[in-house]
């Protein structure tokens, strides 16, 4: 049984049809990218799976459904989610947006274990434990984001646009980091433009086209698929 299953998953904004019959899979220890063009579903697509926006379809975690479940209740089931622009409480310590992600009563009992696992992971946010959170560069801002995620102890953790706006230096720091919180036993599901940053990054990717799905398959597989060059020549293949 995959640890995530959305199945036909449809999502409206008033009017607008923002995914259609969407259905994908995450097994579990993998980590899995979806892309797609601006405006393609990406980030409504992890929005619906945490339950920020509501749609019509099923999203199953670990083969539980998410039907009715709200947001917050979901992180308490393993389900991390990091928005984009990482979303930080800019005029509060690293460290207190840190403690910020082990808010559920199951878990302040175990924030220092916590604190010391994601630091381990992030050394360099023990050294900036003290900073307010704006003074960082974007980079760090984007290790504080997924370090908070990882303080709820989650299986699951969806990334919207993690290198959005990074250095070439930091989208590597930052591919480093998902790696490694991978092997720690976390899922990881993201999404990205970049085709050849998300593949080489990734174990198996979705391709989304006007918010519908249009391809899917290995990371390898994809890259040698001609289809992915004649569907989304718009996306960027840096």
């Amino acid at each position: 049984m995959p640890l995530l299953c959305v199945s036909k998953l449809t999502v409206h904004y008033g009017g607008y049809l923002a995914l259609r019959d969407v259905s994908i899979e995450v097994r579990q220890g993998e980590i899995v990218c979806v892309m797609g063009a601006n405006g393609s579903g990406k980030s409504t697509l992890l929005n619906a799976i945490s339950g920020l926006v509501e749609g019509q379809g099923g999203v199953v975690l670990e083969g539980r459904s998410l039907q009715g479940i709200p947001t917050h209740e979901r992180l308490a089931l393993g389900l991390a989610h990091v928005l984009e622009r990482r979303r930080l409480f800019p005029y509060l310590t690293v460290l207190e947006n840190l403690q910020l992600g082990a808010y559920l009563p199951t878990l302040r009992g175990a924030r220092a274990q916590a604190l010391e696992r994601v630091e381990s992971l992030f050394p360099i946010l023990r050294e900036r434990r003290h900073q307010l959170a704006q003074s960082l560069s974007g980079g760090e801002q984007q290790q504080v984001a997924i370090a908070r995620a990882m303080m709820g102890n989650p299986r699951f953790l969806m990334l919207d646009e993690p290198f959005l706006g990074l250095s070439p230096y930091m989208v590597e720091e930052i591919s480093l980091v998902i790696r490694a919180v991978n092997q720690e036993g976390v899922t990881v599901l993201f999404n990205e433009q970049s085709v050849q940053l998300s593949l080489g990054l990734s174990h198996r990717g979705y391709i989304l086209e006007s918010g519908r799905l249009a391809l899917s398959g290995t990371s390898a597989g994809l890259l040698a698929d001609p289809r992915l060059h004649e569907i989304y020549m718009g996306l960027s293949y840096a």
